[in-house]
């Protein structure tokens, strides 16, 4: 039995990254139309692009991820918004930390020595500080969801919201 306790986490955590790939994908378009089309700054897009992905990733990950059936509860949504807040404030600081300290300069030198002729600057560089700072908001996002709100919690599996 703990074999397949084993084998369902990993395919949870498979399911968890491709609803992932495409939140990630939403995000990215959203928050790359408002900070270059619309002129956002960069914090105020990424707080739209968080909402839209959000919305997104909550029907994909209750149903397809976590396989959560029954009525939705409001102390789940409200769960997963606390979740999905910390980890676009996670993104936030690090896209911004990370743009602050100029992290396209060492990225560019290496380019520069591999022989690539692309270089990061301007939105190019606020994009690559985004991604850099994804790794850790994406673990607290699958952590949060996975054991706080799409947790299987016999106490809760009774209640009413």
């Amino acid at each position: 039995m703990k074999s397949n306790t084993a084998k369902e986490s990993v395919w949870q955590a498979v399911r968890f990254g491709l609803v992932g790939l495409l939140n990630t994908a939403v995000d990215y378009v959203v928050f790359y139309l408002l900070l270059t089309l619309v002129d956002l700054d960069k914090s105020i897009a990424q707080v739209f692009a968080t909402l839209v992905a959000m919305a997104n990733s909550y029907v994909w990950n209750r149903y397809f991820t976590f396989r959560k059936t029954g009525s939705v509860r409001v102390r789940e949504i409200g769960r997963f918004i606390v979740v999905n807040l910390i980890s676009m404030s996670i993104t936030i600081l690090g896209m911004n930390l990370l743009y602050e300290l100029h992290i396209e300069q060492p990225v560019n030198a290496l380019l520069a020595f591999c022989g690539a002729s692309y270089r990061f600057y301007g939105d190019a560089a606020v994009m690559l500080a985004k991604v850099l700072a994804m790794p850790v908001s994406l673990a607290v996002n699958f952590l949060g969801n996975r054991l706080w709100v799409f947790g299987k919690n016999k106490k809760e599996s009774g209640e009413a919201s």
